[in-house]
């Protein structure tokens, strides 16, 4: 086994209060982590989980000047999208065509081959139903001339492309100029920005959205706060990330996938979050579902747990058993699906 390299000594600080609630009490949950999925960061870690809020983060952190170190080969350098379902085989082929009639159907889109009937057909199969409406970020449809709507870490810029092409005037903003300049090239309307950049904007947009973002930012309260601040009243905030009360967390432990150190500075558990975000003043959160993230967290968890390859995971359309439980586990306990997916709405008296 390859020698982990250590992370710069000037490139770490501390963290001595908990970046979520500001409390110094706390216990270690995991020591000498390290990067065992892109295995291209140096450093061995160490999280805590706060005895107030019960949120965990990392302490020592990489700091901003370098933390670019842990992103050497990460998807969002990619120009590639990645579909939820590929068209293998008879079967495969028709439920790709029949979600695509339900995007259309649902959400304004025109994807094809397209099977119409898969408007009444994928309802009633509630994991894909729960996918493609998380692939479309369970959004509305934008009002009369298109609504304005932000991705903040737009990854590749996939969604962005989606969205634009459900009627949205979109945007996307990121502290990582290589996807800025990967999304450019795609012609997508997307800058690069600083923090303090999130403090010039008042009351603009419709929507704001966030895939597996607010883990990964060193003020994640300040951010929802800025962010509550961009949205016109009556807006949406759609937002994604690990879930730390998770059933994959609790059956995996320290090989749980959405661990994944030095990356995720912050993790939450939902009830936790829920409060921060009224606490900025969102109200009528809902917590949403993405459906099949099971089929995608446990195959690299069990890798990781076994130390293989996890580029290798994958069940090929294969589940067993007991990720099929999983599955209709997550459906009827919210509170222990691997992501927390919601939305919030800033208040039209706000």
């Amino acid at each position: 086994m390859t020698a982990i390299q250590p992370w710069p000594a000037d490139g770490l600080e501390s963290v001595p209060i908990c970046p979520v609630c500001g409390h110094a009490q706390r216990e270690v949950l995991y020591t000498d982590l390290t990067d065992r999925v892109f295995n291209v960061a140096p450093g061995t870690w160490t999280l805590y989980r706060c005895t107030q809020c019960e949120s965990a983060y990392l302490d020592p952190r990489p700091n901003e000047a370098t933390i670019g170190l842990a992103y050497a080969s990460y998807y969002t350098h990619e120009a590639t999208d990645h579909p939820i379902v590929r068209r293998k085989g008879v079967v495969r082929a028709f439920v790709h065509d029949a979600m695509n009639g339900y995007r259309n159907a649902r959400y304004g889109l025109n994807r094809q081959p397209s099977i119409q009937a898969g408007r009444w057909l994928i309802p009633l199969l509630p994991s894909l139903r729960a996918a493609v409406d998380a692939q479309c970020r369970h959004l509305p449809r934008p009002p009369a001339g298109g609504g304005r709507l932000l991705d903040v870490g737009f990854g590749n810029g996939g969604f962005l492309q989606l969205a634009s092409e459900m009627g949205w005037n979109a945007e996307g903003i990121d502290f990582d100029a290589q996807a800025v300049e990967v999304a450019q090239k795609r012609g997508l309307n997307v800058r690069c920005i600083s923090a303090d950049t999130f403090h010039e904007a008042t009351a603009q947009y419709d929507v704001i959205t966030l895939s597996h973002v607010i883990e990964h930012v060193y003020d994640p309260v300040g951010l929802l706060k800025a962010l509550y601040a961009m949205l016109k009243p009556g807006g949406m905030l759609w937002l994604d990330t690990p879930n730390l009360d998770s059933k994959g967390h609790a059956r995996f432990g320290r090989n749980w996938r959405g661990l994944e150190p030095p990356r995720h500075l912050v993790l939450f558990g939902g009830q936790t979050l829920f409060g921060v975000l009224q606490d900025c003043g969102f109200v009528d959160l809902r917590r949403l579902w993405r459906g099949l993230s099971v089929f995608d967290v446990f195959p690299v968890s069990e890798a990781l747990t076994r130390d293989t390859d996890t580029a290798q995971a994958s069940r090929q359309g294969k589940p067993p058993l007991r990720e099929i439980l999983a599955e209709l586990d997550e459906m009827l306990r919210p509170a222990r699906r691997e992501f927390i997916t919601l939305s919030a709405i800033k208040p039209v008296s706000a």
